[in-house]
Formats: C-alpha cells, structure tokens, sequence
C-alpha cells in the first residue's frame, strides 16, 4: 500500500537567505507587542488621578487652585480650616526660607568679632511635618472629593439631555444606560446585601443575578481600589447619610472600570432608613481622556508650566509673597519699604488692590475665600448637585405606589400614593407608561407632575428603571425626575396632546420606551 504522504529528507546547506534587502515585519504573522509603556492602565491613571502629585499640580497653578479652594468653600465648609491651616503653615516655612536666603547673604566681617563666623539656618522640623501631614489629608479626602464634584458636573449634563432626547444622535449609543446602573440594599440585614439590581447593573458588572442578590457590593472592589475611599463608604453609609464616590471598581472578568457611585438612605413615613440605593455611571472613558481635569491632563502629559527659576532672596520672597492673602497684600502696599523713603503725615493711598486678570484665592480674616465672589456660581449648601437628586421609588406593577422619595421630592402625604394618580395632562401618556410598567421595560417620558399647590401640572421629563430581585421579576422603579422648565412655560396654558411614541433611545426597538406629551 503506498503511504498518503511521504517526508523528503531536506538539505537544510541548500537554502540561501533571500537576495536584496528584507522589509522589517515581511515575516510576522500578528502584529508585534506594543512598547513597554504605550499601553493605557486604568489601574495606573487611577493612581495618578488621586496622588499627591495631581495635588500639586492643581496647588501651582491660580486658575486650578481657584476652581478647588472655591469647591471646599462652597461644597466642604467644614474643610475649610484644614485647607487654611495648610496654608498659612506652608507661608511659615516660605517665611524661614526667605529669611535663610537672607542670613546667607549677610557673610562675616573680619573687623567686628560678633560678625566673623557664619550663622547657622533656621528649621522647624515640626512645622514641616505639620505641613505634610495636613498636605496628605488633603490628598486623601478633598481632592477625591473635588475630583467627584467635577465628574458630577459633567455626567449630569449628559443625563439630562439623554433623558429629555436632546443628546446628539452620534452620542445616543454611547450613552446606553448611562443612567440605569441601580442597585437596593437592606441595611436591617447582615452585611447590608444587595436585594434589587437593575439590569444595566448586572451588564456594566458582568455580575448575574445569582452572584449579585445578596451580596454585600464589596465585590466589585479589587486590588487598586482606594482603602479611603471603602473607609469614607462604610462610614457614610453606616451613619445612613448620602455619598458621592470616585471608586475604581472591577468586573467579574477582573477588568476595572472608574466607577462613580451614589449612595442614598432611603426614609419611611417615620423617618427610618428602611434601603439603601445605590446609583453608578462608569466614568472610565473620561478618566482616559483626562476630560474635564486639565490638572489630570497636565500631569498624564507632564506639561506642567515652568515658571522662571526662582534663587536668593529675591526668590525667596517672591515665593512667600504668592501665599499672601488680600490684608497681607495692602498691609505691604501701604506700609512696605517704609524704613527707605520718606513718610509723608497725610499721605494719600488708594484703596482698591490691583492684582491682574487672574482669579486668585485668598486668605482673609482666618477664612480661605476670592477674590472674585462673583466667579462662584456653584453654592450648593454643602450638597453635591445632580441629575439623581430628584427621585421616587415604586412598588412593581400593578401597585406602582410611591414608597420612597428623594429629599427633593418628598412633599407632604406623597408617600404610598399611587404614582400615575400624579400624572396629569393626557389621559394617553398614564396609558401607555402603564403599559411599559407592566411589561417592565425601561421607559422615559415627558409628563405634567401634579404637586399640592400646582392642579395644572408641572412640565417635567422621568426616567423609570426596573430593579430585580432574586425571583427575577421586578421588586422596585427607579424614577428619576429632569426638570424642563422651557418647556413647561411654553405649554403652560396648553393641554397636552396625545402621546406620541418614538424610537428606542439606544437605536433598538424594544429596549427603551421614550414617550412625549
């Protein structure tokens, strides 16, 4: 029988090398491994995000530290002496270098004995600690909160206008549920587990309903999560207060994704916190492209400006006199230099400080303040703004009675009353969301929100998401509230027509409902 094939024994000195020169990657079959470096880490950009060095970079420059002195007034007044401490302690040191570079220019003088031999330098070993221990502090805890502050600002611009359709078309599929990420835990429980979850929870976290529903969330946290950040968590959460956190969290396959994360009490009618929801957008595709942190670009990129090189005294002071606040300033325009001109009884002096263009932060009378008063836009009493703070939680259909409300929404008697009994204007729109209710499908829509003192309805756009429970049937609506005020003075005298259906938000049939009056 003759062999299906047979092997020839090959003379390996016949073969020559190729004539002519060879085209680098003519032999590869895959593409050669990427440099060391080139490839991005949301492990590492995380660690850059909240280092000491971001800090730094924010405290060098007027317009950055403007932006994140203003936060801490306005936002975490209770910070306040911290940040002032830092300061006027970091001036102090600023203070005895300016007067070493002085005692260094003195040199001796061989004709006097008090003044032939050098002096030694001042140092304050204390202060430097001080000064470093209140710089790590702020590291820790003020800069994840002006970092969170500022990503709010801009998922929350992104919300409202996906949920009032007013998105770019080109940004609809990138913003597939971006706000439909909940999940409910029972603090009343062991561990605090997670009861509900919505199914945008399950997708973001690759974490199914048998590994999410009674679970503690702490199973998202990994290797580089930030130890302050679970410890600021668990703190907020076991005294049942509300918290924003910027958390690097991981998904079932070990990935991580920048995850910013809600947490709310929810109250009964006594006041008692009964649940804990708990709302999250993946934020890592702007901590990629650094958006909306130029300070967290300028250190990705190490383009941090370089001011001229600062030496001697004359250096010395400068750097000191950057540190001084508007009464140091006048004090130095009305009395400085004194010893070296003559005083004039009944000399004039303008009143008003000339300190250029440039927002600068200042210290005056014991508080860290501006300049520029007017510049602070954002005074939120202490409280992070956003999209989520409008918000209703309902029994599944065919209940749909509101259970709990956020701070925002809790009117009067609102609790446990029905919440299509709200909606006014069409009779179609009541329709046609109970009809997505009881489907349980994720739906938005343009509605006339009855208050107490308003019959005629209040023009305001809802999101509602279902959450899950371990049977895999709706346990709870998420129903978020976007004001449309435009709108609602436009229509104010007008009925609403009937209810028009449109297209899936996301482009698929199906997914999500989107209903206007």
């Amino acid at each position: 029988m003759c062999p299906l094939q047979t092997r020839e024994v090959m003379d390996w000195d016949d073969l020559y090398p190729l004539g002519g020169e060879v085209e680098p990657g003519s032999f590869d079959l895959i593409a050669p491994n990427p440099q060391p470096g080139a490839r991005f880490s949301l492990e590492e950009r995380s660690e850059q995000l909240f280092s000491r060095e971001h800090l730094v970079v924010i405290f060098e420059d007027p317009n950055l530290l403007f932006s994140f002195t203003s936060f801490v007034r306005t936002c975490r007044p209770s910070s306040v002496p911290l940040l002032t401490h830092y300061f006027d302690a970091f001036k102090a040191l600023k203070a005895i270098a300016y007067s070493n570079d002085i005692v260094k220019s003195l040199g001796v003088l061989e004709d006097h004995d008090f003044a032939s031999h050098t002096v030694p330098l001042a140092c304050n070993t204390g202060l430097e600690e001080r000064v470093q221990v209140a710089f790590e502090a702020l590291v820790r805890d003020e800069l994840p909160a002006y970092i969170t502050h500022v990503y709010i600002q801009i998922t929350s611009s992104s919300i409202q206008k996906r949920i009032t359709g007013t998105l770019p078309s080109h940004l609809r599929q990138m913003s597939e549920g971006l706000a439909e990420v909940f999940c409910l835990s029972d603090p009343s429980r062991e561990g605090n587990p997670i009861v509900f979850a919505s199914e945008e929870f399950f997708r973001t976290t690759q974490y199914g309903l048998d590994h999410t529903i009674g679970r503690n969330c702490r199973f998202l946290q990994g290797p580089k999560t930030s130890p302050h950040s679970v410890e600021r968590l668990r703190k907020q959460l076991a005294a049942g207060k509300e918290h924003w956190e910027t958390i690097l969290n991981y998904r079932r396959d070990g990935s991580p994704f920048m995850n910013l994360l809600m947490c709310a009490p929810l109250l009964d009618s006594c006041g008692n916190t009964r649940y804990m929801i708990g709302a999250q957008v993946d934020l890592s595709g702007l901590v990629k492209d650094c958006a909306g942190l130029e300070s967290l670009g300028r250190l990705v990129n190490k383009d941090t400006p370089t001011d001229e090189k600062r030496t001697g005294v004359d250096g010395a002071f400068r750097e000191m006199s950057d540190m001084f606040s508007g009464q140091e300033i006048e004090t130095v325009r009305r009395h400085g230099g004194s010893m070296y001109r003559p005083h004039h009884e009944g000399m004039k002096h303008e009143e008003g400080i000339s300190i250029g263009a440039k927002p600068q932060a200042v210290i005056q009378d014991g508080l860290w303040t501006t300049l520029d008063q007017a510049a602070i836009t954002d005074s939120t009493g202490g409280r992070l703004a956003s999209v989520y703070e409008h918000y209703v939680l309902l029994r599944p259909y065919p209940n749909l009675r509101i259970l709990f409300a956020s701070p925002s929404c809790r009117t009067p008697g609102i609790l446990q009353t029905p919440f299509l009994a709200r909606i006014g204007g069409s009779d179609s729109v009541r329709k046609h969301l109970e009809q997505e209710f009881a489907a349980g499908r994720v739906v938005t829509a343009q509605i006339k929100w009855i208050g107490k003192n308003d019959t005629d309805g209040r023009s305001r756009w809802i999101h509602c998401t279902p959450l899950i429970g371990s049977n895999g049937a709706v346990g709870v609506w998420m129903v978020i509230f976007v004001d449309d005020e435009d709108t609602a003075r436009s229509r104010k005298e007008r009925i609403a027509p009937p209810v028009r259906p449109a297209t899936s938000l996301y482009g698929k049939e199906g997914r999500t409902r989107h209903l206007m009056t």
